[in-house]
């Protein structure tokens, strides 16, 4: 038999010798592997749903397809630093799975192997796996935390699908191939470092993602499927190369179809696009409101005609060696040998209504020298408006630009512009409704309360808007609701004031477990958000009744003091809490009449 019982530990342990077939029971909790074996077998402890801890041995080289496939118990399992090879889904559906340290020698991981890990939250890729097979990390949905060394080529198709809680990739310059849906359906995906060397991103690999700007690599070809970034909501700007001949959408399904909604795009003067790929709808069509698709186009084609430093700002994120004294030639124009005067087109709008600093701050790689340039040189760009009615600002915040970006702009507004008033509320919609990243909101907010603080604002019109969103939008296309972690946290920072000035802990605690259990679905959103906005109103006025009431207890109480010489019995402990006791049973008349009117 292969199977033990620990001394003083009631619980069973199965130790595998490697010696005959696996007979573990179906109820075994603890597995133990002897030093001597160097394979698990194939489907070794399949489904033992039951299991909760395995112990292996160094020296163990392989473990084999299926070999933990199932085990839904399991919390913990240390891989021994000589396994070389992982199998087909060794480890799927081990959904207790929490954590797990793949061994440096690590050469092989199998596909699907540790598909729908639900708990998994952290994983390290080793250097010597060159690819990620086909679901490795499949529905893993609390994975947040992906390392992907130096040594990996490519990523398989659907690798890390359905990660719902990832949120920022960096991709390493020896990847050369990004596979089908390898990052769909990774709803909190914002933020993810492309480096140049990428030759191929195949269809919707990163697709329903939350990216809010997007480089696509100059080498993947002069044909680029836009289904890449298909359905990313908050996507703002895509740079796309020169040398891109047409855009195309590769997914054949009407359903599916990608609609091209950003505002920053340049395209190539040679370059198709697929007409489906500009619906009217889309936030282009915003920019040109006679939403003809031809003239569209066109104006996309020369959008930097005549523009050289509109063009730098939009193309700059692919010259590895650009600098700002490179940008700073270009706004300068020499008269003589020792003269020179500044180009007066930076501080030109483009056919989108942008300058250069609009642009600049929608970049997936801006400098913030290059900020500096731009401000110097151009200061009356950071209050232009773009066709949307945006400025500089809402772009640096909502395509994530490093801290120091948006302090200097803040830094800069206030010096130059201090009496600007901001739009906060049209702002902070816009952010919301394209669903941008908590974090990029949360900035937005905090941009305002900070260094902004006289520019108050009602926040309650803003998330009863946002509570009344539908499946559709005004143009009839579908849209994704506001996600529920943002519209969680701007309920609760628009009732933060008001709740505050109650001072009353148990009211806090009620509004705070209503705002938790707001539904998902934002059809469900719209009740719920009015009953805790009435809730708030219904805990004002117990507040200002208790207080009219303490006043008139206290004002009968001196009356009778007065008459008598004496207190009346029972007035002598009036205290806030029996006043809210009994406040629901006294009309506003009664403690009106209390007040004013004689005995």
């Amino acid at each position: 038999m292969d199977r033990d019982r620990e001394e003083g530990n009631e619980s069973s342990v199965y130790v595998y010798n490697g010696v005959g077939a696996v007979q573990a029971p179906d109820d075994v909790t603890h597995v133990r592997v002897g030093s001597s074996v160097t394979v698990i077998p194939e489907s070794a402890f399949q489904e033992h749903r039951k299991l909760e801890v395995v112990e292996l041995p160094e020296g163990l080289i392989e473990i084999r397809d299926y070999a933990f496939d199932g085990c839904r118990s399991l919390k913990r399992i240390n891989i021994p630093s000589t396994v070389e090879e992982i199998g087909e889904q060794a480890f799927d559906y081990c959904v207790k799975l929490d954590g797990i340290t793949l061994p440096e020698g690590l050469q092989r991981l199998g596909e699907e192997a540790f598909s729908s890990c639900e708990s998994l939250q952290r994983i390290n890729i080793p250097s010597n796996i060159e690819r990620i097979e086909r679901g490795v990390f499949l529905f893993c949905s609390s994975l947040s935390e992906v390392v992907l060394l130096e040594g990996l080529e490519a990523i398989g198709k659907d690798a890390f699908s359905g990660c719902k809680s990832l949120e920022s990739v960096t991709l390493p310059s020896s990847l050369k191939v990004v596979g089908i849906e390898s990052f769909e359906g990774c709803p909190r995906l914002n933020e993810i470092y492309i480096p140049d060397t990428i030759e191929s991103i195949e269809d919707r690999a990163f697709k329903n993602c939350n990216l809010t700007n997007f480089l696509m690599p100059s080498l993947i070809g002069n044909d680029v499927d836009i289904s890449i970034v298909g359905r990313n909501t908050s996507l703002v700007s895509l740079e796309l190369p020169e040398t891109v001949e047409q855009l195309l959408d590769y997914h054949d399904s009407t359903e599916e179809q990608t609609v091209l909604n950003v505002r920053n795009i340049a395209v190539p003067p040679a370059c198709e696009i697929h007409i489906d790929l500009l619906k009217t709808g889309t936030d282009l069509g915003v920019a040109f409101p006679d939403r003809n698709i031809d003239r569209m186009i066109e104006a996309l084609q020369q959008r930097f005609d005549d523009l050289p430093i509109h063009k730098i700002c939009y193309y700059q994120s692919y010259n590895s060696n650009f600098t700002s004294d490179q940008l700073n030639n270009s706004t300068e124009i020499k008269i003589s040998q020792r003269r020179s005067k500044i180009n007066p087109t930076g501080k030109q709008q483009d056919c989108l209504g942008m300058t250069p600093l609009h642009i600049l701050a929608c970049s997936t790689k801006p400098t913030i020298e290059m900020f500096r340039l731009l401000i110097d040189k151009y200061p009356e760009t950071l209050i232009m408006e773009d066709n949307w009615g945006e400025i500089p600002l809402m772009y640096v915040i909502w395509c994530n630009a490093p801290t120091g970006v948006v302090d200097l702009l803040v830094k800069s507004y206030k010096s130059l512009y201090p009496e600007y008033e901001f739009d906060w509320k049209d702002m902070l919609l816009t952010l919301a409704k394209r669903n941008t990243p908590l974090k990029n909101i949360q900035k937005l907010v905090q941009t305002q309360t900070s260094s902004f603080p006289e520019q108050s604002y009602d926040m309650q019109p803003i998330v009863t808007e946002l509570s009344q969103e539908t499946n559709l939008n005004q143009t009839g296309h579908c849209r994704r609701f506001t996600f529920i972690e943002t519209f969680r946290y701007l309920l609760r920072i628009s009732i933060t004031n008001r709740l505050d000035s109650l001072d009353v802990k148990r009211f806090h605690i009620d509004l705070e477990n209503s705002i938790k259990s707001l539904p998902d679905k934002a059809k469900n959103r719209e009740e719920d958000t009015k009953a805790v906005f009435n809730r708030l109103t219904t805990y004002e006025s117990i507040k200002e009744g208790t207080s009219v009431l303490e006043l008139a207890l206290w004002r009968q109480r001196l009356k009778i003091v007065g008459t008598r010489g004496q207190e009346s019995v029972g007035m002598t402990s009036l205290t806030k809490s029996s006043a809210v006791s009994i406040v629901g049973q006294i009309s506003s008349l009664e403690m009106y009449c209390l007040i004013y009117c004689p005995n």
